[in-house]
């Protein structure tokens, strides 16, 4: 697994970087300040060098994300939370991660599970914000500003696994039921909210509560 760190403050970039270093399942390790660091490394490879997870920092400035999507397509986003506040979320709602991980539960052991899971195609949330989604999904109110979508009492159950990072086979296993019918729920929850993929419908209820 080939792995980059943007992260601005040095203290936390230093101490990403010996975490991430005593993790054996990560070849590649790139730690810098800016998305231009990290191009500068790319293009010293002959472009060739695409990591597998990109860890981002909610601190960043706002752009860097978007830089990150449009320069590595094909990396996955774990973005690193300091609050759970509401003003906070809302910043990194704009982001449209893949994965979050408060900084304050960051630790070798949670590093390594949100790495698995990005890779494994499930989206890691930190319990504050997979609470405060469920609280919201619970109160039927995703889309205060147009008129709700209706979910069958089966997709919402499966609307409150997606939040809490689960995958198809996790959520087949919850609810009992086949992957092939877990699939068919979830495009049918995403289809629903018009959102392209799970990251993205999470990123959609944060942006739209902090509107």
């Amino acid at each position: 697994m080939d792995v980059a760190v943007l992260e601005p403050l040095e203290v936390l970039r230093c101490g990403l970087e010996t975490m991430l270093r005593r993790l054996d399942r990560i070849s590649n390790l790139e730690c810098h300040r800016s998305v231009a660091e990290l191009l500068v490394t790319s293009e010293a490879r002959s472009g060739e060098w695409n990591p597998d997870v990109i860890i981002v920092s909610c601190c960043a400035p706002d752009d860097i994300a978007d830089n990150v999507r449009t320069t590595f397509p094909a990396s996955r986003i774990l973005e690193l939370l300091v609050r759970s506040d509401r003003e906070h979320l809302a910043m990194a709602a704009r982001t449209h991660a893949d994965g979050y991980l408060m900084v304050n539960d960051i630790t070798v052991a949670t590093l390594d599970g949100a790495l698995l899971a990005l890779m494994r195609g499930e989206l890691p949330i930190p319990l504050p914000v997979a609470s405060y989604l469920l609280d919201r999904a619970r109160s039927n109110q995703m889309a205060p500003s147009r008129p709700q979508p209706y979910f069958s009492p089966r997709e919402r159950d499966v609307i409150s696994l997606l939040l809490e990072g689960l995958s198809n086979q996790q959520i087949a296993s919850k609810l009992s039921i086949s992957v092939h019918s877990a699939k068919r729920h979830v495009s049918a929850v995403l289809n629903k909210v018009n959102s392209p993929s799970r990251a993205h419908f999470v990123a959609q209820m944060l942006r739209e509560e902090a509107l």
